[in-house]
């Protein structure tokens, strides 16, 4: 009697931990694990549920217009929710990374919610996407399949920094579970300092880095959106904004303002980009610190996740460690820096035996999300 009570202990085990919240969504975390890597051809929660349903919304909101897809579990019912944001000039909609990965939350028991700002996509972050982003969490709240009491944010690169504003905006106030910010910039300032000087210095960080060229188209439109109309602004966004490099013979015309903001973006040292930062005109530090989470993080009151892979090219690793640094404490819930993703995108193959710790952590990450809205 006693061997065959011990054999049916890990059974009586493993139904006590499935008969749980946690140990349920300690397994889906698991199962969808494959649905984050494109080179994995086994979906597991294909296998056992149903193929989520898709809508597509649309609406003004004050400074544009948003499109986009909500994915919904097969059975009709009420579901917490994930709003996924992308970043500037993101992927498609229809790119198959993200549709694979918004229908695997939908088959593990969640709505999916992935907006497409128009501003986005062409690569202006104004902080009046925050007014988007209160649009696309009413939108859920008013769903028949949505539970309004959970529902968080996902949000990648640019997305992220946004997730961070919205949250401690009082129109959110009591609205989201969590918010997990991924590969975000905490101070745009910073980010156009790094962008500039090529270099990353922050609390014992001193190296070399090289910002992927998006990264300094985005920075590049968001000074030269907002420099006065004239030779400055026709001279410099034909020359980073349409990247034409015949633009260079008329740098001539740039008065002294233009010439400080070609050398920023040219790329000056950290104490010429320091210097050239307080010059930029009074409209670009007010874009640069409204697009900016530092200056909001002492109102936020949301749950905060917050993952970034330490080999990122598009927005520094330092970035979330000053977040992470500068958040109210107990504010962040978790922070997991990885070795295994290009940006947001895992570009490494998870079969590899050295990566079942980065593996873990992406499932612990996942499972953190999940508990609140599963």
């Amino acid at each position: 009697m006693f061997p065959v009570i011990l054999c049916l202990l890990p059974t009586a085990f493993c139904l006590l931990v499935l008969a749980s919240h946690p140990g349920r969504v300690g397994l889906k975390s698991l199962l969808l694990l494959p649905a984050v890597f494109s080179q994995v051809p086994l979906q597991p929660l294909n296998w056992l549920s149903p193929p989520p349903r898709r809508e597509t919304f649309r609406f003004d909101y004050s400074v544009g217009q948003v499109e986009g897809d909500i994915y919904l579990p097969g059975p009709s019912g009420r579901y917490g929710a994930l709003l996924v944001l992308l970043g500037a000039r993101p992927l498609g909609r229809d790119e198959p990374i993200l549709v694979r990965f918004a229908e695997g939350v939908s088959r593990a028991g969640a709505v999916v919610m992935i907006p497409a700002s128009s501003n986005l996509a062409a690569g202006k972050v104004l902080p009046e996407e925050v007014d988007a982003i209160v649009e696309d969490v009413a939108l859920l709240r008013s769903h028949d399949d949505v539970d309004p009491n959970r529902i968080g944010i996902l949000g990648f690169s640019v997305g992220g920094s946004l997730a961070v504003l919205a949250s401690a905006d009082p129109r959110l106030a009591g609205q989201l579970a969590f918010v997990n910010t991924f590969g975000g910039y905490n101070d745009a300032r910073d980010l156009t300092r790094a962008v500039s000087t090529q270099s990353l210095e922050y609390a014992g960080v001193n190296e070399a880095w090289q910002p992927h060229q998006l990264t300094v188209w985005v920075v590049a439109r968001q000074i030269v959106d907002t420099l006065p109309p004239g030779a400055d602004r026709d001279v410099l966004e034909e020359l980073y904004v349409r990247e034409e490099p015949s633009a260079r013979e008329e740098v001539g015309r740039l008065s002294p303002l233009g010439r400080v903001v070609l050398e920023l973006l040219d790329g000056l040292s950290p104490a010429g980009a320091e210097e050239a930062l307080a010059l930029l005109p009074e409209a670009t530090q007010e874009r640069l610190a409204r697009i900016s989470p530092a200056a909001v993080l002492d109102r936020v009151h949301t749950p905060l996740l917050v993952m970034h892979d330490r080999a990122d090219g598009f927005v520094p690793f330092t970035e979330s460690e000053r977040l992470v640094a500068r958040a109210p404490a107990g504010a962040v819930e978790l922070f997991t820096e990885f070795e295994l993703f290009s940006h947001v995108v895992p570009d490494r193959p998870p079969s590899s035996p050295a990566l079942v710790v980065e593996l873990a952590k992406l499932c612990r990450q996942m499972y953190r999300m999940l508990l609140y809205i599963l």
